[in-house]
């Protein structure tokens, strides 16, 4: 049985790591599953992201939206529902909460402007599982060694970082497939919370 798992989190949270030690998992006991990413995942989805991450043009916070917005549309169409559609274990690392939080909560839209869109670049696809995993932003840019200076978004002060982790905490309060993981235990607990919550779930044995 398909099983849509989305995996969100602030910056230099661990997601990386956390889906490198799943996938290796997965491979070992032969999991039928896929791997992306948002932004990104697609060739025109990769396009957008190296456009909205890294531009030096000024990108207003509508635009912003609608462009991760676009590539999300793109990836659902051509990646995650064909593949879903034939019975594979989807993977994504972030989906539309990351919209929520960093061009709606931090950046002042609204979470009704922001799901109003994405329910429409998604066909109103929603993550079976949500793994948010939770860390302070100031130990997330320590631990990965600063801010990524090409990044604009990572670039943003760090009050913005810290609005993105309120706003996941608020969504977690609300959705039931919010499981919150605390980021700053090693990767082998990380791991093995997410493998728990996943035979719980009965998605993998």
């Amino acid at each position: 049985m398909s099983k849509f798992v989305t995996f969100e989190g602030g910056e230099g949270c661990g997601k990386t790591t956390l889906l490198e030690g799943l996938k290796a998992y997965l491979n070992q006991h032969n999991v039928d599953y896929v791997a992306t990413r948002e932004p990104g995942g697609l060739k025109i989805c990769e396009e957008i992201r190296n456009m909205v991450k890294y531009s030096t043009e000024e990108i207003s916070k509508r635009a912003e939206l609608l462009l991760f917005s676009a590539s999300r549309a793109e990836l659902v169409q051509n990646y995650i529902l064909p593949n879903l559609q034939d019975g594979k274990l989807v993977l994504c690392d972030r989906f539309y909460d990351s919209s929520r939080v960093y061009q709606g909560y931090a950046n002042g839209l609204s979470d009704e402007e922001v799901m109003n869109v994405t329910r429409f670049a998604t066909n109103g696809l929603v993550p079976d599982i949500t793994f948010y995993l939770d860390i302070d932003p100031k130990v997330a840019f320590e631990r990965k060694g600063g801010k990524d200076k090409g990044d604009r978004i990572e670039q943003r002060d760090l009050s913005y970082h810290y609005m993105v982790r309120e706003g996941y905490k608020k969504i977690a309060e609300k959705e039931d497939r919010f499981i919150i993981i605390d980021a700053t235990l090693s990767k082998e607990q990380v791991l093995n919370e997410v493998l728990n919550k996943l035979r719980k779930e009965g998605i993998i044995e």
